[in-house]
């Protein structure tokens, strides 16, 4: 199920919103609609639920009323529920430029939201809803007797296998997690355009890369992969590929 989050303290904008969703949503199948007047509110509700279930798509109201602002919403929501989408509503242009800052997905004058609104919603429901189903059941690498919990993709930052090594041991958003798989076979299960085998012992998530220095890749979370001239050569070519397609498919959305 996709959850469709709406976060905005005014009781006649939330139905028009609401509203407005509902005319695309609805074509859909398993899709929830939550609505909250503050971002707190919505941060209690997350501690009710399963890491990864909280919320899919996030349309926040920048101008909230007591307590955080929607920029201050949006912050946590991309360090703490990174990858879920996230479309700021505003009555004003001059929080656009820092909406971006955040890395939103997309910045909606109210006035515009007619227009705007439905087409954006579709695009982001197609990507999330496809990713809600891209998922492995991995193990905690710390708790070997620990049940297996679902990891989605995008929240994979890299694997590594030890040389000799009997298991692939996943850095993740949320802690780390292992698998006793080779690396050549997992490539094949994720079967993603955003999933690069950088070298024999590391696959890195091209999503979740944040810059390269010399010989070093550095991904979210603070994890580094240092290579050899030969890969990070592959590696930057593989890199540049995929943000200059993710730019393409965001021209779609404005």
């Amino acid at each position: 199920m996709l959850k469709i989050v709406i976060v905005d303290d005014d009781k006649q904008m939330q139905d028009m919103i609401r509203n407005k969703i509902k005319e695309t949503a609805d074509a859909f199948l398993n899709t929830q609609l939550l609505v909250f007047s503050s971002g707190e509110a919505f941060l209690e509700y997350a501690k009710t639920q399963e890491y990864g279930e909280e919320g899919d798509l996030f349309f926040v109201d920048i101008e909230l009323g007591d307590g955080m602002t929607g920029l201050e919403f949006g912050r946590i929501l991309r360090k703490t529920y990174p990858n879920r989408g996230l479309v700021f509503l505003t009555s004003h242009t001059e929080f656009a430029l820092e909406s971006y800052e955040i890395e939103a997905d997309q910045y909606i004058l109210k006035e515009t939201m007619d227009e705007r609104l439905p087409r954006i919603l579709e695009k982001l429901m197609r990507r999330l809803g496809a990713e809600k189903n891209d998922f492995r059941m991995l193990k905690r690498q710390d708790e070997p007797e620990e049940k297996e919990q679902k990891v989605f993709f995008s929240e994979m930052i890299a694997v590594h296998k030890k040389k000799m090594g009997k298991y692939a041991e996943y850095v993740t958003f949320h802690g780390n997690f292992k698998e006793r798989i080779s690396l050549s076979e997992l490539m094949k299960e994720l079967d993603s355009n955003e999933f690069f085998l950088a070298d024999r012992s590391n696959i890195i998530n091209l999503r979740n890369v944040q810059g390269i220095q010399d010989n070093t890749i550095y991904m979210e979370k603070d994890y580094e992969l240092e290579l050899n001239q030969y890969r990070i050569d592959a590696t930057k070519k593989q890199i540049e590929a995929y943000w200059r397609e993710q730019k393409w498919d965001d021209k779609f959305m404005e």
